[in-house]
Parts: C-alpha cells; sequence; structure tokens
C-alpha cells in the first residue's frame, strides 16, 4: 500500500540522492539526506498545525 502510494516519490528521493552522490561526492549525499529529512519533518509538522486550525473553522472553510 505505501509503495502504490508513494513509490513516485521514493523513486525520485532515490534518483536524487544516487544523482547528488554521482556528481558531487559522498559528503554532498549526506547533505542532501540531511536537508531531505528536515524539509519531509517540517512539512509534517505544518500539517499538524494547519489541520488543528482548520478543525476551529467552520465548514464553509
Amino acid at each position: 500500500m505505501v509503495l502504490r502510494t508513494f513509490g513516485w516519490s521514493f523513486a525520485v528521493t532515490a534518483l536524487g540522492l544516487a544523482y547528488a552522490a554521482w556528481q558531487w561526492g559522498w559528503e554532498a549525499f549526506g547533505i542532501v539526506l540531511i536537508l531531505s529529512v528536515l524539509e519531509i519533518s517540517l512539512s509534517f509538522d505544518n500539517a499538524v498545525v494547519n489541520a488543528g486550525i482548520l478543525q476551529k473553522m467552520n465548514a464553509f472553510w
């Protein structure tokens, strides 16, 4: 189920990480990996905050 839903996202992420390692080396791979994890965690945190705010709004919004 997870691969069916997020398969393309996983593939694009893996290709981006492989490209960074191939083009700029393992240090760039590590930097891209850390920035990717940071972006995912901040996006999830933002989604949780937005859901909490939307829960308090009326059905019109």
